[in-house]
């Protein structure tokens, strides 16, 4: 999968200024770099991924003024032959005004996600996966359905790194006030999305029609027996 195929089609249909595209393609190779980091330091694959040209913003319904950029997510997807596939959507936002240490951290922290949905569909443990209503919960969420990247990786740097940025989401005040600014402000595609929407809800059908990357499973099934022994 070309990762930058939905900038290519916002810049062609006129929904992002050719700059932004052309920013978002020059710097794409930090994402690039981020992800072949994450490889190395677990020895596996990455999921597929794509740079996403709309910027989801979380909004609380219980939480006045609370707005959460959500930058990267891990989304399942059911193809047209039933089969369930799993991508890391990376923002346009990030890519254009993250730093590199930050795209590194971020492909990390979601690979740790990936991870752990591969591991809880594989035993067939998500049907209906509820997000919590209120940005704070939503933390707490994240950091729960996440693997142990101490487990996973070998690069200590990385660890350090994903750790400091993610206390308990992402953490990057710098980038938070680029976008914000030239992204928000300027009038770029957003998309509001309320926590209780950021549901995941996958039919039966689809999940034993699937199948994941062997090592991954094998990866995992490792770790968990060393829980267990």
């Amino acid at each position: 999968m070309n990762p930058l195929f939905a900038i290519d089609r916002a810049e062609a249909e006129g929904k992002i200024p050719k700059a932004l595209a052309k920013r978002v393609k020059g710097r794409a190779k930090y994402l690039v770099g981020a992800v072949k980091r994450v490889e190395k330091a677990s020895e596996l694959s990455y999921p597929q991924y794509y740079v996403e040209p709309v910027l989801p913003l979380a909004q609380s319904r219980g939480e006045a003024g609370q707005l959460g950029v959500l930058y990267a997510r891990v989304i399942p997807t059911v193809g047209t032959a039933g089969g369930l596939s799993i991508l890391v959507q990376f923002t346009a936002a990030l890519v254009a005004f993250g730093a590199k240490g930050t795209l590194e951290a971020v492909a990390g922290h979601e690979f740790t996600h990936y991870l752990d949905l591969v591991r809880r569909l594989s035993r067939m443990s998500v049907m209906s996966d509820e997000r919590a209503a209120t940005l704070f919960e939503s933390s707490f969420a994240d950091v729960e359905r996440q693997v142990n990247m101490k487990s996973i990786f070998k690069d200590r740097p990385l660890i350090k790194l994903v750790e400091r940025k993610f206390p308990l989401g992402l953490v990057d005040d710098r980038l938070n006030a680029l976008v914000e600014k030239k992204w928000i402000g300027s009038g770029l595609p957003v998309r509001i999305v309320a926590p209780e929407e950021n549901v995941v809800r996958l039919g039966m059908g689809s999940v034993l029609s699937s199948s994941f990357d062997p090592r991954v499973i094998a990866r995992i099934s490792s770790l968990e027996e060393k829980v267990r022994s």
